[in-house]
């Protein structure tokens, strides 16, 4: 081994620059590639693979000898995989609300095969392509991108979570054009991509769970013929080379670590899985494992609220400590007790938080964000969120989630790696219930297809406020199953400065402004920044009588001329779904005062009398509202999901007058008269 001092001069000549990475990458780690590294193992890489074919290391696998019985309980997933499939063959898309797209890159000719290469740099949405082979570390977005291209479009796709899909094909049918296809495209993306050019690489959080979904295509494909062994090794070897990335480029350095750095964890767990034995990987494993303890304490409020203050990202979260538990687990090497204790509790603020229709209320940014996709690749509703119970309960032995597993229970925690032959499809709704979640502010409750969630929480991510709105004191109200008020979601990020802060603002969600002012402060720059002005309190949560009362304030406005305090009263008869609101506004001079009504897509808005009737088919609700105020309803936009909007309509309710401290009442009647009682 060279000396210190041989080592030392050899860093000094390369400059400072590369100095300042290597000691951000740990001074002196050793970054053999994968064939140095098989190597140093005692192995040829050749060898390797004899390795890898004897025993399973990812939990996938163990589905492999149970795929024809599969198939025979779950005909209806099976044909949809296929059929998925088949169109991923025929490089056909649709991502994050583009519609229907065929990426075909303009600058390099089909193969002999008839292989075509992907375009891995479009937007298919503006039809605007993003430069190629830029390095990494001087890529700067807003600089460099073309117009308002969005990235996250040639992101998604080089995510690859399509391969498991192709796997799955390849595995139900024997069909060896799927397995060829993910080969072809590892290949494909390594050409256009090489390791450190070009936006594919611009985010480690995609790098990694590119890396994962690698990973898993790769070992259900180990059985595939016409698969040259040159080929295969080529693959793992740029599969190692997305763990060398990853490791020296983990998203640790901002203010706070998020779901970014947790993606980096678990990706890079996946893929020392996979090199298991192999010196970096060992290194990569016992980095990975260490960090996940340490993470799901960061991340994860002792409620089991992801601390992010968006309900698609907990989604996201929960999946992504879910899959290294159950590798670990599958390993024979489990994560601690206090671990599952709190990815337990996750799951359980999943099942608290969930609609009555099954789905997930959209509190927060979401971006569609998964580690991998087990079933209904091509059209996943993006929120649900059920897709986590089977293999949950199965790995935490929580039986209890199964009936809300919903109908792919069975299917998606076969690939999950657990043997499915006595799961039914979980088709049970949440329980009825109610439960307050302090830290990260929301209060909820369930009956039967009634159901109320009330945001009032702090800025996430320990006040970075990333995918944090501006909702506070706002509220989702549904009757009978039917949505009715509801909050309107995220939409875009960097495509559309406006839609990304009229979505998350104030006036978009169904609570009070005053003369147009952010609860929290925003900068309308700072797309992923909230400034934490409002210092939200959950004064009382109590339920007597069948009544349920939430009480909580927020002095969002006490920095304006205003100097402000909201603070909102909720009594909820939840057997009936009768909602009355008592709004105190107290504070300094005259002002205009604003409450906004968010209507689910498909609910109309009809003046009666003193108030207004919401109405979505047989479901109707008056919506009584005090005297004097001046009402506007107009068309709004709703988001269940990224990249796409469709249409509702909101009432506005608008007053100027003194902030005397008076009271402003509320109150939603449920019922085909909508009589006030």
């Amino acid at each position: 081994m060279p000396s210190f001092a041989k080592r030392l001069r050899t860093v000094l000549l390369l400059g400072f620059k590369r100095v300042r990475r290597q000691v951000r990458n740990r001074l002196f780690l050793p970054t053999e590639d994968f064939r140095q590294d098989t190597g140093k193992a005692g192995l040829a890489p050749e060898g390797f693979l004899a390795g890898r074919r004897e025993k399973p290391r990812l939990y996938v696998e163990a589905a492999l000898p149970h795929v024809g019985a599969l198939a025979g309980r779950c005909p209806g997933q099976a044909a949809q995989a296929l059929a998925d499939a088949g169109r991923i063959v025929r490089h056909e898309f649709d991502l994050l609300g583009s519609g229907p797209f065929k990426p075909v890159d303009p600058d390099r000719p089909a193969r002999a095969s008839g292989y075509r290469p992907i375009d891995w740099y479009i937007d298919p949405v503006r039809n605007l392509r993003f430069p190629v082979r830029v390095p990494y570390k001087e890529w700067k977005l807003f600089e460099m991108r073309p117009a308002n291209a969005d990235v996250k479009y040639p992101w998604e796709l080089a995510r690859s979570q399509h391969f498991l899909t192709l796997a799955q094909a390849f595995q139900l049918g024997g069909d060896t054009r799927f397995a060829r296809e993910i080969f072809d495209e590892i290949a494909d993306f390594m050409e256009a991509n090489p390791v450190g050019f070009g936006i594919n690489w611009t985010c480690t959080m995609d790098v990694a769970i590119r890396a994962a979904n690698w990973a898993i295509g790769l070992a259900l494909t180990l059985d595939a013929d016409g698969i040259d062994e040159d080929e295969r090794l080529d693959a793992y070897a740029g599969l190692f080379d997305h763990g060398r990335f990853i490791y020296e480029n983990l998203e640790n350095t901002y203010e706070v670590t998020s779901n970014h750095f947790l993606s980096n964890v678990i990706g890079l767990h996946f893929i020392a899985a996979e090199f298991e034995g192999l010196p970096q990987a060992r290194l990569w494993d016992e980095f990975c494992r260490k960090a996940l303890e340490r993470e799901i304490v960061v991340q994860i409020h002792d409620e089991g609220a992801d601390f992010e203050s968006a309900l698609p990202y907990h989604r996201l979260v929960t999946e992504l400590f879910l899959a290294s538990a159950r590798l670990a687990q599958f390993q024979g090497r489990p994560l601690s007790d206090d671990y599952h204790a709190r990815l337990a509790r996750m799951v359980e603020f999943l099942a608290g938080m969930q609609r009555p229709d099954g789905l997930m209320p959209v509190i927060g940014d979401a971006d569609d964000g998964r580690f991998h996709i087990a079933s209904r690749y091509g059209d996943w509703n993006r929120q649900d969120a059920r897709h986590i119970y089977a293999p949950a309960a199965l790995t935490l032995n929580r039986p209890d989630w199964l009936p809300l597993a919903g109908p792919d229970a069975a299917w998606e925690a076969a690939w999950w790696g657990f043997d499915t032959a006595g799961i039914a499809p979980g088709l049970a709704p949440a329980p009825d219930g109610r439960h307050l979640y302090p830290n990260v502010g929301i209060a909820v409750t369930r009956t039967g297809g009634h159901y109320l969630a009330i945001t009032n929480g702090a800025v996430g991510t320990k006040g970075f406020g990333n995918h944090k709105h501006n909702e506070l004191l706002g509220f989702e109200y549904h009757l009978g199953g039917q949505p009715l008020l509801v909050d309107p979601g995220s939409y875009v990020y960097t495509s559309d400065f406006a839609a990304r802060n009229l979505f998350r603002a104030t006036a978009c969600h169904n609570t009070v402004g005053i003369d147009g002012i952010e609860q929290n402060e925003t900068n309308p720059e700072w797309i992923f920044r909230l400034f934490e002005t409002a210092n939200p309190v959950h004064e009382n949560f109590e339920e007597a009588d069948g009544t349920v009362t939430y009480v909580g304030s927020h002095t969002g406005y006490q920095r304006t001329e205003a100097k402000a305090t909201h603070r909102r009263r909720f009594a909820y008869r939840r057997a009936e779904g009768h909602l009355v609101i008592e709004d105190t506004i107290a504070g300094e001079g005259e002002h205009r005062l604003v409450w906004h009504f968010h209507m689910a897509p498909g609910v109309a808005i009809a003046p009666d009398g003193k108030g207004f009737v919401l109405s979505a088919g047989d479901i109707r609700a008056r919506l009584a509202v005090p005297a004097g105020l001046e009402a506007t309803v107009g068309e709004a936009w709703y988001s269940p999901s990224y990249g796409v909007k469709v249409p509702c309509q909101a009432l506005d309710l608008a007053a100027t007058m003194p902030l005397d401290g008076r009271t402003w009442r509320f109150e939603l009647v449920p019922g085909p008269a909508g009589e006030s009682t």
